[in-house]
């Protein structure tokens, strides 16, 4: 064994210059066969549980620890400002890249003031540990201005269990040691010597062939001498191998945005910062052979044990207010049933079944116990109608069995017996808490999902909303006492209000002890070779070809990549810089990128966080350093606030509901069998509906003809990649029962529900415990099992499940073992029942709302799309094709948000079209128009409410006053079309607005001096009439009226569509015979395709190329349908060619290629570009006219006929007639005297208008496709 141990180590989590990755490095330290490492990183201890884990494992003692900033000539009380100013003017002083290259010259008197120091700092202890997790934790409280930093009176206040080395070149010794400062260094040796103390302080040397080391190291031997302290010598490693040097300085230069050609950036003097073996280390310092024994010395102090599984769950604390009846007598007999289930796994483990609960033991779990027990039991006669202190009285309903109530209550005592003695009351009544407050502040939860929709307490107290025996939901799914781990509660709340419930926990239980979870973002293999082939120079378009060959799979590597890619393969061996990016790529794929604070989880202790887990802070948060395994490990709460989107949509359309019917509908009170619900989703009319609305999912709807709730949660756990693969047998098996395959006899029963398919996780357990007598317990353990796929520990599972099967079934092994390949089969991908039935409550909601109220669902799902163009678009769509339509904006009746305006006798129908009638309509709302914002729209609704419609613009603006109303809201308002109830032009208001502006705040000067006249003070104010005829007076009617091109364009700007029509209206019908867009699905298959689309032009954002600064473009294309809207690139040679055509407004058609990108994106580029009247005159070659002989038909032939012969012979269009004879018959026309014309828009819009004209159809040639170059064009071939 080596006799050397690393004690200054940087790993990835260091972030910026950390390029060694945990396993690797334990890994090499095993090899080099040294008893112990270090882990040191920059001012944090973020992979501290990692490494000590790992370095467990593989045999190797870890030694905690981390190089702290420091800082000796100031403290953290000192003046901020200042501080900051010293630090702007030396970034790098603190850096290994900022050390002077000849330090001869530095002096005393130029020593650096508010220098950052570095201190290498190790956890002796637990002690220790905790000690440096204040440490850290103080440093990002107090000292986080540009680094975390801690000062002297922080360090000594915390220095207990830590043994400190006097750090690197950038130490405060060393430091004064290089400005040629020895009586300094003294001092600063003296006073950490007087913290720590002479066995827990060392004298760090380090030797990188540096001028600054040479010149350092014999001042620190001095030191050593002088104050009798031992030596030990480290290598700050900041990578592994030597070889990996060139991948560190790529990584900094990706870290820090440079170049690796860059002159003037970050990087390390040269390829000396690696672990180093013993004898490498020798050669360093050949005089000084005990810096190196020391270091073993040191590691043997080390004895450090993490108490990974204590309990830090925060006690719940009970209102002083809260009454409940204390059952003890009941709960003994909880606590007794416990008791009996805790000795059965003890036996069934082979081990003493002889566990008793202490007296003491029993009065502590009476505590929070007995209100938990009375919460259920209350929920028990809400939920269930049973009483527990009564359950005879229970009279059950038709088709439930007659023990129900008996069921029930023992269920409630089972599962309450395992949260009790598991530990997790308090963890139940926490969640139960917040949840309930925030029902009481009408605060929007969802129904819950994971794992614990499957337990009846839950249920009970209402942290969840989905019942558990109905859907036949597993208890053991969440806990058993085979595996006790914490219960997984993720909560939804409302979007915009999730922040409130947070607060409101942080309160609750204190700012200190709650916190968010932090998350590491971590090199994948195509975003790494993008930032490699950056650093190195590589062209854009030459790294984009090299990553999209990184194959496109889940958890995909690049050592995986070479495997699977044979051109990857090829360009690797033919090209050195392809070769050189893969081998710097392999040494930092998987790194830690970035910190950042997870999107919903929250930890929860029982006292300061930083007295358990090192914290700091992310985007102004308190957020732990370690992941959410690690702070879920040391025994701290974790709950996951979720906002979703889908629970926001679904509180306002019942907002809607309530104010439309004026009633207390309430969603969570629906039936689960409504037939309109049904007959909506199986018509894939799901715009909208949570979890279905994607075309697959439509189109899965359709195909399966849902009937049931439990069909629904099948529908969501079979759409995914690893189950999809039945969907059509369970489809078969639905419409033909005899087709239906069970896997085995005795399992019919269990996959009767799901049509002979096993869909669920649950149903694995159900199964084992069928066929092997399983406990549910048990078979958690084996459904676990076989998820994680490991040969060793299935091989093990099988025999267990072969010899139980024929201890419970008397089932031979062969059979056993072809039910445990099924088994194991269908749990690779079987979905958790609870997350699925959680989801599917949500999808039956806002399918529910959108069948039998889809005008108030409909606003809600548009208004929480605000400011998303593309999303209002398409729902503006989904609204038109079950015939609700979108208004403009009216100041006398849109809400804020956008306005459902109801038909009260609407009802979904039955036996038709259930849309075929229109159940009303939606107004834009007032907020939604942009500049307009929510307090303008706010003070316009609460003055409409208080006091009637407005009469007219002048009536509107003095009564909503000026204070809330500026020239750019009303003007707004006006562009928009909020005012055209009045009946005045747009362009006439427009025009006239200063004067009408200036009028009112006439009128509200008036108002302020007192000046009213006679009829304001007889309480005679104008009239309706007299207030229009002064109106009549003000506004300019004299210029003419506002365009409809002019109206969609400020409609389109303000609004994100159009209300008053669509500029692409009058091409309709050629627009739909010229779009040709190839199948997504195609195009991802073949990579390239042409693509010919019409639309209007907007949103254009001009570009120059980074390589030669030419000019390029891409802009918004918007077809008529709301399905129509692409996003289309011009790059450099289309957009010189065709520049002056794409201006915002124009309607056009565009020819280009759609390609596929390295996610299956489909991207469009434009060739050429032509206005849409160039583009039927070229591209469409006939038109067929439908006519009704009885509505005048020669008159139309008439039109045509003189449009013909006086303007237009010769042209390309070329007209068809057909005259109707039957309901869908028709015959063609003789054509004779009817040739082709040219196209005019004005001329094609009469000639539609006729009335004899039932419908149009124009055809086009299809897109031409580039001429194949000549063979006399091709250049010759010359041989080599």
């Amino acid at each position: 064994m080596s006799n050397f141990v690393h004690l200054h180590v940087h790993t990835d989590y260091s972030v910026l210059d950390g390029c060694a990755k945990v396993p690797v490095l334990i890994n090499r330290v095993k090899e080099l066969g040294m008893p112990a490492v270090a882990i040191t990183d920059h001012g944090n201890m973020c992979g501290a549980i990692d490494f000590y884990q790992a370095a467990q494992k593989a045999g190797v003692k870890p030694i905690i620890g981390m190089e702290a900033y420091y800082i000796n000539d100031h403290t953290l009380r000192d003046d901020v400002k200042e501080l900051k100013k010293n630090l702007r003017e030396k970034e790098k002083s603190d850096d290994i890249d900022g050390i002077e290259g000849d330090p001869s010259m530095l002096k005393p008197e130029n020593f650096p003031k508010y220098q950052i120091h570095h201190k290498t700092l190790l956890a002796q202890n637990y002690e220790g540990f905790l000690n440096l997790a204040k440490l850290t934790s103080e440093s990002y409280a107090r000292g986080f201005y540009r680094k975390p930093r801690i000062d002297f009176e922080t360090l000594a206040k915390y220095s207990k269990g830590i043994i400190a080395l006097s750090g690197c070149i950038n130490g405060v010794a060393s430091q004064y040691l290089l400005y040629s400062d020895y009586e300094k260094a003294r001092e600063v040796t003296a006073k950490f010597l007087d913290i720590f103390g002479r066995d827990n302080y060392y004298i760090e040397i380090q030797n990188h062939f540096l001028p600054a080391d040479k010149k350092v190291i014999p001042g620190l031997v001095k030191l050593a001498r002088e104050f009798d302290l031992k030596l030990v010598a480290t290598n700050d490693s900041h990578y592994v191998y030597k070889k990996d040097a060139s991948a560190h300085d790529a990584m900094l230069c990706i870290n820090t945005g440079s170049l690796v050609s860059d002159a003037d950036r970050m990087r390390y003097p040269n390829n000396e910062f690696y672990i180093k073996t013993r004898e490498e280390m020798e050669s360093l310092f050949p005089d000084l052979p005990e810096a190196l024994d020391n270091t073993v010395e040191l590691a043997e102090k080390v004895d450090i044990k993490i108490p990974i599984g204590e309990n830090h769950y925060p006690r719940y604390e009970q209102p002083a207010e809260i009454k409940y009846d204390r059952d003890e007598a009941n709960f003994d007999r909880i606590l007794d049933l416990y008791e009996t289930k805790k000795n059965e796994v003890l036996r069934q483990n082979g081990k003493p079944d002889d566990f008793k609960l202490s007296a003491e033991d029993r009065r502590g779990l009476m505590k929070n116990g007995l209100l938990l027990f009375d919460l259920a039991k209350k929920g028990l006669t809400k939920r269930y109608g049973v009483d527990y202190d009564n359950p005879s009285a229970y009279v059950p309903k038709p088709n439930e069995p007659a023990d129900r109530s008996k069921m029930l209550c023992d269920k409630l005592d089972y599962e309450l017996s395992i949260i009790v003695g598991a530990g997790f009351v308090d963890y139940f009544l926490i969640v139960y808490d917040f949840i309930n407050w925030a029902r009481s502040q009408g605060i929007p939860v969802g129904p819950g999902r994971g794992s614990g929709a499957g337990c009846m307490i839950a249920y009970l107290i209402k942290i969840t909303d989905i019942e558990p025996i109905r859907f036949n939901l597993l208890f053991e799914r969440m806990l058993s006492l085979e595996r006790v781990s914490p219960p997984d509660f993720d909560v939804d709340f409302c979007e915009r209000r999730r922040q409130n419930v947070i607060e409101y926990v942080r309160g609750k239980y204190g700012a200190d002890r709650v916190a968010n979870i932090a998350t590491y973002g971590k090199f994948g293999a195509k975003a790494v070779v993008r930032d490699l082939a950056r650093v190195n120079g590589i062209p854009f378009d030459r790294a984009s070809a090299i990553a999209k060959m990184v194959p496109d799979e889940l958890k995909m590597t690049l050592k995986k990549a070479v495997e699977m890619s044979a051109e990857l393969r090829a360009e690797i061996e033919n090209d050195p810089e392809v070769r050189h990016i893969f081998e710097e790529g392999e040494v930092i794929e998987g790194m830690i990128r970035q910190l950042g604070k997870h999107a919903c989880g929250i930890i929860i202790g029982d006292q300061k966080l930083d007295n358990v887990v090192p914290m700091m802070t992310q985007q102004g948060t308190l957020t732990t350093q370690f992941a959410k395994t690690p702070v879920e490990e040391l025994g701290l709460l974790k709950a996951d606030f979720l906002g979703l989107k889908t629970l926001t949509i679904i509180s306002d359309a019942q907002d809607n509901v309530r104010r439309t019917r004026g009633s207390n509908f309430d969603i969570e009170e629906i039936i689960l069998e409504d037939p309109a619900t049904f007959k909506l989703l199986n018509s894939g009319t799901t715009v909208g509906v949570f979890q279905l609305e994607s075309e697959g999912m439509q189109n899965l709807c359709r195909r399966i003809g849902l009937s049931s709730f439990e069909e629904i949660i099948a529908l969501i756990a079979l759409y995914r990649p690893g189950p999809m693969q039945f969907i059509d047998q369970f489809i078969e098996a639905k419409k033909d029962p005899s087709k239906m395959h069970v896997p085995h006899p005795l399992l019919k029963d269990l996959v009767t529900e799901t049509y002979g398919v096993l869909v669920y996780q649950e149903q694995v357990m159900m199964a084992a415990r069928i066929i092997a007598g399983y406990t549910l317990g048990e078979a958690d353990i084996l459904r676990r099992a076989m998820g994680k796929k490991k040969p060793e520990v299935m091989a093990k599972q099988k025999a267990v499940f072969v010899r139980k099967a024929k201890e419970f079934n008397n089932m031979d092994a062969p059979e056993a073992e072809g039910i445990f390949a099924v088994l194991e089969k269908f749990a690779q991908y079987g979905f958790n029942k609870s997350h699925s039935a959680a989801y599917a409550m949500l999808s039956y909601r806002t399918a529910y709302l959108k069948a039998n109220y889809p005008v108030e669902f409909m606003s809600a799902l548009i208004s929480s799309e605000l400011g998303n163009m593309d999303k209002i678009s398409k729902f503006v769509e989904a609204c038109e094709n079950i015939n609700i339509k979108v208004l403009g904006p009216d100041v006398n009746i849109s809400r804020e948000m956008f306005t459902p305006i109801i038909d009260p006798d609407w009802k979904p129908a039955t036996d038709s079209d259930m849309f075929e009638k229109s159940a009303g309509s939606i107004r834009f709302g007032l907020a939604a128009i942009k500049g307009i914002g929510d307090a303008a729209a706010g003070a316009i609704v609460a003055e409409r409410e208080k006091n009637g419609e407005f009469i007219d613009i002048f009536d509107f603006i003095q009564r909503v006053g000026t204070k809330n109303l500026n020239r750019r809201v009303v003007e707004n308002l006006i562009l928009a079309g909020g005012f055209d109830s009045f009946n005045v032009d747009r362009g006439h208001l427009l025009g006239s607005l200063d004067a009408i502006l200036n009028h009112a705040q006439e009128l509200e000067k008036d108002m302020q001096s007192g000046q009213t006249n006679l009829f304001d003070l007889l309480d005679m104010g104008t009239s309706s009439a007299d207030s229009k005829t002064a109106g009549n007076n003000i506004i300019d009617t004299s210029k003419p009226p506002m365009s409809v091109g002019e109206k969609l364009r400020h409609e389109k700007e303000l609004l994100s569509f159009y209300v008053s029509g669509h500029p692409m209206a009058e091409y309709a019908g050629f627009d739909e015979a010229l779009d040709e867009i190839p199948n997504p699905d195609v195009v991802r298959r073949v990579k390239k395709l042409p693509f010919r689309a019409c639309g209007v032009v907007s949103n254009v954002v001009k570009r120059l190329t980074k390589k030669d600064n030419k000019p390029w473009c891409y802009f918004t294309l918007s077809g008529r349908s709301a399905t129509k809207v692409w996003s289309i690139n011009v790059f450099p040679a289309a957009y010189e060619n065709f520049a002056d055509k794409i201006k915002d407004g124009d309607c056009v058609c565009v020819i280009g290629d759609c390609r596929s990108d390295d996610n299956g994106e489909i991207r469009f580029s434009c060739n050429s570009v032509e206005s849409m009247e160039a583009a039927i005159g070229g591209f469409c070659n006939s038109v067929e006219w439908l006519l009704d002989p009885y509505a005048r038909a020669d008159r139309f032939v008439k039109v045509l006929s003189n449009y013909v012969h006086r303007d237009a012979q010769g042209s390309e269009i070329r007209h068809k007639i057909r005259i109707r004879v039957g309901d869908d018959e028709f015959v063609e026309m003789s054509d004779t005297g009817v040739a082709q014309t040219a196209y005019s828009p004005a001329v094609f819009k009469k000639l539609s208008g006729e009335p004899a004209v039932l419908a149009f159809k124009p055809s086009a040639r299809p897109i031409p496709l580039p001429e194949p170059k000549r063979w006399s064009d091709r250049k010759p071939f010359k041989r080599q």
